[in-house]
């Protein structure tokens, strides 16, 4: 059984449930068992089911502080190893996706299509409003402004800063 840093919430059956079900072989630990629809891994503790990634934050890091979510730095919901865990607020959660909503006609995040003045629009969500972000004639030069939107509005978004440094 793994050695944890720290006092485990849990007791000695439900971490070895939890290791038994971890896949160390990659730079990502990967839950091998019950996952949901979105990949995050889950287990059942005392007959509620618990994200596989909380757990692994609770036993490597410390409690959950009260209104933060876990946030996968690595992007792999299905990702247990705590070096690529971090608590943060649901709205940095958010700001952390790297691609665009699944319903996008686009394709790119924050980016979509004016038919009637024929031109690319970039509008970002910020604190519960649409922050618009300019009208383009090509899909780079939209995308180009959806990243600085971004860039300027958000804390969280990984994934475009370093897109920025390449």
């Amino acid at each position: 059984m793994e050695q944890t840093t720290r006092t485990s919430p849990y007791g000695a059956k439900t971490i070895q449930r939890f290791w038994d079900k971890v896949d160390r072989s990659s730079d990502c630990w990967t839950w091998t068992g019950t996952q949901g629809t979105h990949g995050h891994g889950s287990m059942k503790i005392n007959g509620k089911n618990v994200g596989a990634h909380r757990v692994s934050y609770e036993l490597h890091v410390g409690s959950i502080p009260p209104g933060l979510v876990i946030d996968h730095i690595c992007h792999n919901p299905s990702c247990v190893k705590p070096l690529h865990l971090r608590a943060v607020k649901q709205k940095q959660n958010m700001e952390h996706r790297v691609a665009a909503h699944a319903n996008s006609k686009s394709g790119v995040r924050g980016v979509s299509w004016h038919t009637a003045r024929q031109k690319w629009y970039v509008t970002v969500k910020h604190n519960g409003k649409s922050v618009h972000g300019g009208s383009f004639h090509t899909m780079d030069e939209a995308e180009a402004a959806a990243i600085e939107l971004r860039n300027r509005l958000f804390t969280h978004n990984d994934a475009d800063r370093l897109a920025k440094t390449r």
